[in-house]
C-alpha cells in the first residue's frame, strides 16, 4: 500500500459493541514488513475525531479557554465538559494499559475488579457520574 487513499483513520472502538479494539498487526508501506502481536494503542489516537480536534485546538492555544471558545465557537461550560471527557477517556486508556486488561482474561476476582473499574470509567465518559464520584468509587475499592 503506497497511497494514503486506501488508509483509514484508526478505529477507537468496535462498531458492533463499542468495546476496545486491539491492534494486532502493523505493515510497512515501504518494504512490506509485517509486525504481528498485541500492540498498545496511542491514548490520544483512540479519541473520537471531535475530541482529537478539540485537543489539537486546546494545545495550539496553550490551554487558553477563551481562545478555545472563540476558535471552536463553543461556550466555556462546553470547553470544560470536553476537557473532562478527554480526561475520562485518557484515564480509561491508562487503566486498561496499567491493569494489563485483555478481553480474554479468566473470570477471577481480580478480572472482575478491573471490569468494575472499566464500567465506572465508561459511566464517567457517558456523563452518568461525575469525576468526583468516579474518584471516590476508585478510592473506596
Amino acid at each position: 500500500m503506497t497511497s494514503n487513499d486506501n488508509v483509514r483513520a484508526e478505529l477507537a472502538a468496535c462498531p458492533v459493541c463499542a468495546d476496545e479494539l486491539l491492534v494486532q498487526e502493523y505493515r510497512c508501506r515501504g518494504c512490506g514488513v509485517v509486525l504481528k502481536g498485541a500492540f498498545r494503542r496511542c491514548e490520544l489516537c483512540a479519541l473520537p475525531e471531535e475530541l482529537l480536534h478539540f485537543v489539537g485546538v486546546f494545545l495550539e492555544v496553550e490551554g487558553n479557554f477563551r481562545s478555545v471558545e472563540r476558535r471552536l465557537g463553543i461556550s466555556y461550560p462546553t470547553v470544560k465538559a470536553r476537557l473532562a471527557s478527554v480526561n475520562a477517556r485518557l484515564a480509561e486508556a491508562r487503566l486498561r494499559a496499567g491493569a494489563g486488561f485483555a478481553p480474554d482474561e479468566p473470570d477471577d476476582a481480580d478480572a472482575r475488579g478491573r471490569s468494575d473499574r472499566l464500567a465506572l470509567l465508561r459511566g464517567l465518559r457517558a456523563g452518568r457520574i461525575s469525576v468526583d464520584e468516579a474518584l471516590r468509587e476508585l478510592r473506596d475499592e
